[in-house]
């Protein structure tokens, strides 16, 4: 219907037009265009991506397999032995290849063209280096079991069959070039423990048997020949002390000495010649410089237990009445109690005094009985009183040496 002038000036205006922006939709053809060409390329790469998802199940797979095969092998190994198998290889065939087959059938389709190839050649590795194993092992044994009789023989100190066992090993488990250094081993280490044997049941026999022994009788190895020479020192002082302990429990009893027992400590090495001579010999009374020398000695002993012990054997091995031997064992108990230096600083003050005259004309048989009447209540002094008191004892003792008149003419 046609709308008259006069009507449309009558209505309002119409309301503007919607105006929608342009501005950046541009190119978004392109945008369409490349997001369709990705979708795309999903849908045909699906299957790839498939494939490649199957692959990597499939390597999955045959790692856990290759664990399988491992396990399979140490259980084989583990069987095969404790068995003396003639035929290695087929053993570990008969054994393994079930095994194997049915670890191969556990795997998918995909991956057991492979395991199958995997599993025959790490069965062939396998049997190859579990006879290896075997025959190192079965070698280390024949090894151990050899150096085992070698070692035994040595300890008994079987030094003709301790060589025996080590030449059936020549050439086997010794190079032929070390034979000679090991010979020489074997034979010292035999002859030590023979003479370590002996000592240990005969020790004043073996100690005099390895004095008399020539240098090709005693153990040649270095190591050998210091524990040796070490061992030989410890039974010497063991048996120096028990003869020491033994003779000077006779001179208490009053017991003469066993002959034999005497000349065996002499071959050993514990008494000298002389001590021998002098135990041996018909005892005689002290002179009284005799005595005052011994008594001198027993106040200068050191506090090393060799001096004290050989000083003891002096006592006990001397030709003088047992009666003098046990006053002067006596007096040597009392000096071990005693400071040494204390007791050797007495001894020489008693001596100065002898010497100078205090105590009259040296040499003369008073001055020597006045010296050796203060050599014996000297040391009781020193022991019971201390030193000081020793000390005031001795200028006493000095103080009354202007009594003495000398006529030597010296």
């Amino acid at each position: 219907m046609a709308i008259r002038m006069k009507e449309w000036g009558m209505l309002r205006a119409p309301a503007p037009a919607v105006r929608i922006p342009v501005q950046g939709v541009l190119g978004w053809d392109e945008v369409a265009k490349s997001v369709g060409d990705g979708i795309s390329s999903v849908i045909t790469g699906g299957a790839a991506l498939a494939q490649e998802k199957e692959e990597v199940n499939a390597v999955g797979d045959l790692a856990e397999f290759s664990q399988r095969l491992h396990s399979i092998s140490a259980e084989t190994r583990a069987e095969l032995a404790g068995r003396d198998v003639a035929d290695w290889e087929y053993s570990w065939q008969e054994l393994s290849a079930p095994r194997f087959a049915e670890a191969v059938a556990e795997l998918p389709p995909a991956a057991r063209e492979a395991g199958r190839e995997l599993a025959e050649a790490f069965s062939r590795r396998a049997a190859v280096q579990s006879l290896r194993d075997r025959e190192v092992a079965r070698l280390g044994e024949a090894r151990d079991k050899w150096k085992q009789r070698v070692d035994a023989a040595v300890e008994s100190g079987d030094a003709q069959r301790a060589e025996t066992w080590l030449q059936s090993g020549a050439g086997i488990f010794v190079p032929q070039g070390e034979m000679e250094e090991e010979r020489c081993r074997v034979r010292s280490g035999a002859c030590m423990s023979a003479w370590r044997k002996a000592l240990q049941q005969q020790p004043l026999v073996a100690l005099a048997d390895i004095r008399e022994a020539a240098p090709s009788e005693l153990p040649q190895n270095k190591t050998d020949k210091r524990y040796f020479e070490a061992e030989v020192n410890r039974a010497r002082r063991d048996e120096l002390a028990k003869l020491c302990s033994s003779l000077a429990a006779q001179v208490e009893d009053e017991d003469s000495f066993d002959e034999s027992e005497l000349r065996l400590a002499r071959r050993a090495g514990l008494i000298d010649e002389r001590q021998l001579e002098s135990a041996m010999a018909q005892p005689r009374a002290l002179t009284t410089a005799e005595r005052c020398t011994w008594l001198r000695k027993v106040d200068d002993v050191g506090i090393e237990p060799e001096s004290r012990l050989a000083l003891k054997l002096d006592i006990v091995t001397a030709a003088v009445p047992m009666k003098e031997r046990r006053e002067l064992l006596a007096r040597l108990a009392v000096a071990e109690k005693v400071n040494p230096r204390d007791r050797q600083a007495l001894s020489r003050s008693l001596w100065q005094l002898y010497e100078r005259g205090s105590l009259g004309c040296p040499g003369d048989e008073a001055s020597l009985q006045r010296l050796a009447e203060l050599q014996r209540a000297g040391l009781p002094v020193l022991a019971e009183e201390g030193p000081e008191s020793a000390a005031r004892w001795v200028e006493h003792v000095r103080g009354g040496g202007d009594r003495w008149v000398c006529f030597s003419d010296k």
